[in-house]
């Protein structure tokens, strides 16, 4: 079996424990706040952290990506002792963290020419990321080669994904993802807009009212979906929001079974809630029929 090291950044919303267990690097995003405080996303600053200090700031953070030398320091660290190196990335979609990979894993050839290093672009955010490692593992576990790994880690991202809803409009008109106009709309009629990952970004593909019912109508959204209930396999996140969660996933199992397990559950770090904000729930599960998501795929 290869010994591999796995690296994510903040973005996946990794579970602690998961990243413990299996040892995965974890690097953080830097976020930088209205006061001139700065802090990385996961490593310096926790959930918690986060959402208490956006409380109180007059002003949304803004996010930026690590530089090539941090992120190359974290692979060569990785790679010590090891067969190889896989870093699964934010959507390039979404982030030039995906390119600065590359150019760091440049650097690190240039001396170390049989280095092992897969960078492989997610096309996605939050669990999506950490559900590829898993399989990674599992996959790494079971004998296959480093080819065949990151084969099996972007086929089981084809496989997945995701119903997200927004409490507040509010931050996703500060970054630039919607107009104006659509925020005092939306805000009026107490629209909660539902996303999902299209083509590696975030976009809307639905709209609840109201808030009251935002659980019976994710459930109902669910069951249009081509959702495989004949091998299930969900994960949940949320900004702030332990009580709607749990009442989602009670009523995911009264929908579809009280045997469903949840495979990942994690709150929406700061590198994502600073675009999506407090108060957004998220469900991921598994499709019955794979969509082409890489452009390399056949």
């Amino acid at each position: 079996m290869l010994n591999i090291k796995y690296m994510v950044d903040s973005t996946s919303d990794i579970p602690r424990d998961f990243a413990k267990e299996h040892d995965v690097s974890v690097l953080g995003m830097p976020i930088l706040f209205e006061d001139g405080m700065s802090a990385l996303d996961w490593v310096e600053m926790d959930a918690d952290e986060f959402y208490d200090k956006l409380s109180k700031s007059h002003q949304i953070p803004t996010t930026s990506q690590p530089s090539i030398p941090v992120i190359e320091e974290m692979m060569r660290a990785g790679l010590e002792g090891r067969d190889a190196l896989i870093y699964v990335t934010i959507s390039s979609k979404g982030s030039g963290t995906y390119q600065a990979a590359h150019l760091a894993k440049k650097n690190i050839l240039e001396d170390n020419p049989d280095a092992k290093i897969e960078i492989v672009d997610s096309m996605a955010y939050s669990l999506y990321i950490v559900a590829m490692v898993q399989e990674g593992i599992r996959l790494q576990e079971a004998g296959k080669s480093l080819e065949e790994i990151v084969a099996g880690m972007k086929e089981f991202r084809c496989k997945t994904d995701v119903l997200v809803v927004v409490d507040t409009l509010k931050y996703l008109e500060k970054g630039g993802r919607i107009n104006k106009a659509s925020l005092i709309a939306g805000t009026l009629l107490d629209l909660k807009p539902v996303l999902s990952v299209r083509g590696g970004v975030m976009e809307s593909i639905d709209k609840f009212r109201g808030s009251k019912t935002i659980i019976s109508k994710m459930v109902k959204k669910l069951k249009t979906t081509d959702i495989d209930l004949d091998d299930p396999y969900f994960c949940m996140v949320n900004s702030q929001v332990p009580d709607r969660a749990a009442q989602l996933w009670e009523a995911v199992k009264a929908e579809f079974g009280q045997e469903q397990k949840l495979v990942f559950e994690s709150q929406i770090g700061a590198t994502v809630g600073t675009h999506i904000g407090p108060g957004t729930l998220a469900i991921f599960y598994k499709l019955k029929h794979p969509v082409q998501i890489y452009e390399n795929e056949v």
